[in-house]
């Protein structure tokens, strides 16, 4: 039950597509089969947010694609280094979360460089010297933090390590020659006569070693000569090895030429980069640049698919982006079987009645499952929207039945009901042809041919003059950039039962041969046409198989 699944209708959505959607996810969770989540594929047409406003519903999320992002995958979400942090830290931090690589980020979150283990190892091995602390810039606190020091005296002039680190074995003569001023001097921690001399030399810092109690001598002659003086419980030859874990991991960290991925990346994307580099793992960031941690090949493969069910379609041109790399659970429509292919079972209904909605309520019966109100009402839009008011040739008795039904749960007359939405969502007014066309429009392979028909029920046909010559040159490159043969608009008009019908792209002779008519500036009307489904879809593939 904690994996969503979407439920979605068809691009460009009508009333059918939105409500069943709606409608099928509540009988989903009622019934404790999914949990699911119902989307819209565009934006919401007039008639379609008329219902739902009428029964106070939300419209669905907007889903744009369902391809796998990095924001699906069980990336790891990794504590996120700051620059400053000593590398002993951060190496503890990897060690106890079983890392490979940790992002660095700066003073705002965003990525400044990755740190490694094969960074930290090739520094070990090829690059630190003795001035390794000195070119790291390194905080005196974090050599403090290091080391566990307790602060003997600590001049407020050091702030950042300045000199070279000396392991300081022999005499003062010895020493002489190669102790410089600000260097560091580590040193057995009972040495006073070395002391007076590392002093006297203006050495940056005094590290006393092993556990010995620290002689006030030492203490005093450090402070009036103001040389910063400090003790670790660790004896000399772990001090040298520790103290080079106190440099900032800034210094360490791989800093260009980083590979990474954003969570809005698709999956798709992840793979093809992935295999053309060799890294463990990736860094990951948000659209703001922010890191949110690291990612792996393991992940991407064991990344699942967003699950989903279809509502109102089973074409993939109809479809959510991406359904090609979803996992399709189950189909509920009242359309031809077209280009339906899935890579394992699934749950298939389709019934050749007038409405999606209809077959989902008989389902609600079926689950002996109790309708809202509000469910009601919107099954009921859809299924006046989809049949016409009952005057569409696909509207069955069984659409009548269900209709009235829903009518009475919810308390309305279907004839008032369905003319006050249909006068709300069929205005024309302050739309532009390219919202005219998409709101419910759709793309059909036919043969070889391939098909745009949108379709728009309007109870002002003429108020659509000012609009034909822009939207024909609409259609037209439509057309052109969609390879159609042809691009149909249907203005329907559901009280006179006719459309008119507009027409563009390279053959119009499709659509003259389909209704016996000649078209006129590209338009005819097409008395008793009102579906698009049972009767332009199969007209316009007759007359194409014809051809």
């Amino acid at each position: 039950m904690s994996d969503i699944v979407y439920v979605s209708g068809h691009k460009n959505p009508d009333t059918d597509s939105v409500c069943a959607a709606i409608s099928y996810s509540y009988l989903l969770n009622k019934i404790g089969k999914y949990n699911a989540v119902p989307v819209r594929l565009g934006e919401i047409n007039r008639e379609t947010e008329y219902a739902l406003k009428h029964f106070h519903v939300e419209s669905p999320v907007l889903l744009k694609s369902v391809k796998q992002k990095v924001e699906d995958l069980d990336y790891d979400k990794v504590t996120v280094f700051s620059k400053e942090l000593t590398l002993k830290t951060a190496w503890s931090l990897m060690k106890e979360q079983n890392l490979k690589s940790a992002p660095i980020s700066d003073d705002h979150g965003k990525l400044l460089g990755l740190l490694s283990a094969s960074n930290i190892i090739e520094g070990y091995m090829d690059k630190w010297d003795s001035e390794v602390l000195k070119k790291a810039h390194t905080p005196i606190e974090n050599v403090i933090d290091t080391l566990a020091a307790n602060v003997l005296y600590l001049s407020k002039n050091l702030t950042t390590v300045e000199g070279t680190i000396h392991i300081v074995s022999m005499s003062e003569k010895n020493a002489d020659g190669y102790i410089e001023e600000n260097d560091i001097a580590i040193i057995g921690g009972d040495r006073v006569d070395m002391v007076r001399f590392l002093v006297e030399k203006k050495v940056g810092l005094v590290v006393l070693t092993g556990a010995f109690a620290v002689d006030e001598e030492i203490v005093k002659i450090c402070k009036d000569h103001d040389v910063s003086v400090i003790s670790t419980p660790y004896n000399t030859f772990v001090t040298s090895q520790q103290i080079i874990q106190a440099i900032p991991v800034e210094y360490v960290m791989q800093k260009g030429g980083l590979t990474t991925f954003s969570t809005d990346d698709t999956v798709e994307y992840l793979r093809d980069v992935m295999s053309n580099t060799r890294y463990r793992s990736y860094p990951v960031v948000d659209l703001n640049g922010k890191v949110q941690g690291t990612i792996s090949r393991y992940q991407v493969i064991r990344g699942e698919k967003k699950k989903i069910i279809l509502v109102d379609h089973n074409e993939r041109g109809q479809a959510v982006d991406g359904i090609e790399e979803a996992d399709i659970l189950g189909v509920v429509d009242h359309h031809r079987i077209a280009d339906f292919q899935t890579v394992g079972p699934l749950n298939f209904r389709a019934e050749p009645l007038g409405c999606t909605c209809t077959i989902i309520a008989k389902m609600f019966e079926e689950e002996d499952v109790e309708i809202p109100r509000e469910i009601a009402g919107l099954m009921l839009s859809a299924i006046i929207s989809d049949t016409l008011l009952f005057r569409s040739p696909t509207c069955t008795n069984v659409d009548r039945k269900i209709a009235y039904k829903l009518a009475d749960i919810v308390g309305v007359e279907p004839a008032e009901y369905g003319m006050a939405m249909f006068k709300a969502g069929t205005s024309l007014v302050g739309k532009s042809v390219e919202e005219i066309f998409n709101q419910d429009y759709k793309k059909f392979n036919i043969g070889e041919a391939k098909v745009g028909i949108a379709q728009v029920n309007t109870m002002d046909i003429e108020g659509f003059a000012p609009y034909k010559a822009d939207m024909l040159a609409y259609m037209e490159n439509l057309a052109q950039e969609n390879k159609f043969d042809v691009a149909i608009l249907l203005l329907t008009d559901v009280i006179n039962a006719s459309s008119e019908v507009f027409v563009a792209g390279p053959r119009p002779e499709i659509v003259e041969n389909a209704f016996r008519v000649h078209l006129d500036d590209h338009q005819a009307n097409l008395a008793g046409v009102i579906s698009r489904k049972k009767q332009v879809v199969p007209a316009v593939t007759n007359a194409i198989n014809e051809a």
